[in-house]
């Protein structure tokens, strides 16, 4: 009898097992363990600083930020994650040392807003290489040591905020990032200091508006001293930009292998920076272009 009662409880127990397991996959949750290399807070997974040489198998499909920096991964593939993880948002990948990410490598991640390559071994940014990340907004690609950056590597990423380039061995301007603005309309920032940028597209820059200007930084630069470039960063600072106000000290350029700060060009002869004046008479038509640092604000009534 006693037996009896002990199968019909073990019985019990393996029905209700069932039926949880039912419902839960029934719900759209898959049953999926936290990895062992990782700590699981509810759907933050931090992996970080476990030497992993590849990303952990079965994470999560309802996972919102995951934590992969300071390990051994080197390669992104199209398949480093057979789950589609449509809930992430932040995905950390710096300090680790990948030198390869395939192109199809963001296909499982169409809603990530916040991407950090930064602290790789990346060498080049090929065509079409984040154009699956649609909804992204900041991008980090600092301390690589990328030399090209293909015209088409940003396409498609018009939510794109952010842009950080610093501190790699780029050497020719990308202007068709700020220049074109059907490519990255709300892109408000984009730091290429610390390069080896030697020449400026300066008339096509100082045609920017000042929204854009104020969030270009190009200081430590091995930039080429000229007239046009001392211009070109006096006007900034006489507008106050961020871009040359913060980073004053460090914005130089080089005359026969000698550093010279781009505001002490006295040895050029340059003519000193003076803004434009216009002149009106009363009762002529008067129009006043609006060039602020803050972007897309519209004057009342407009």
């Amino acid at each position: 009898m006693q037996s009896q009662c002990d199968l019909r409880g073990l019985w019990l127990l393996l029905l209700s097992l069932f039926l949880l397991l039912f419902e839960v996959a029934r719900a759209g949750r898959p049953v999926v363990s936290c990895p062992p290399a990782c700590l699981c807070a509810s759907n933050i997974l931090s992996c970080s600083k476990q030497q992993l040489p590849n990303v952990p198998l079965s994470l999560p499909s309802y996972t919102a930020l995951l934590d992969l920096s300071h390990n051994n991964l080197s390669r992104l593939r199209a398949e480093w994650t057979p789950t589609r993880l449509t809930h992430l948002h932040s995905l950390l990948l710096s300090h680790n040392h990948l030198n390869f990410i395939s192109s199809e490598a963001f296909s499982p991640v169409p809603n990530l807003r916040y991407l950090d390559l930064s602290s790789n071994q990346l060498r080049t940014l090929d065509e079409f290489l984040f154009s699956e990340l649609q909804a992204l907004e900041v991008l980090l690609l600092y301390n690589n040591h990328i030399m090209a950056v293909d015209r088409y590597a940003f396409d498609d990423m018009a939510q794109l905020q952010k842009l950080y380039l610093s501190q790699n061995q780029i050497s020719r301007f990308p202007l068709e990032l700020v220049s074109e603005r059907a490519k990255l309309p709300k892109l408000t920032l984009l730091d290429l200091s610390s390069n080896k940028l030697k020449n400026l597209p300066l008339s096509d820059l100082q045609k920017l508006p000042a929204w854009i200007k104020n969030g270009l930084y190009l200081h430590n630069n091995p930039l080429e001293c000229n007239c046009k470039l001392y211009q070109l960063f006096s006007h900034w600072q006489y507008r106050q930009l961020s871009s040359v106000m913060d980073f004053q000290e460090d914005l130089y350029c080089v005359r026969s292998k000698e550093l010279h700060n781009v505001f002490n060009l006295s040895f050029l002869n340059c003519s000193e920076y003076k803004e434009s004046a216009w002149e009106a008479h009363l009762g002529e038509t008067f129009t006043i272009k609006c060039d602020t640092k803050l972007a897309n604000l519209r004057a009342p009534g407009l």
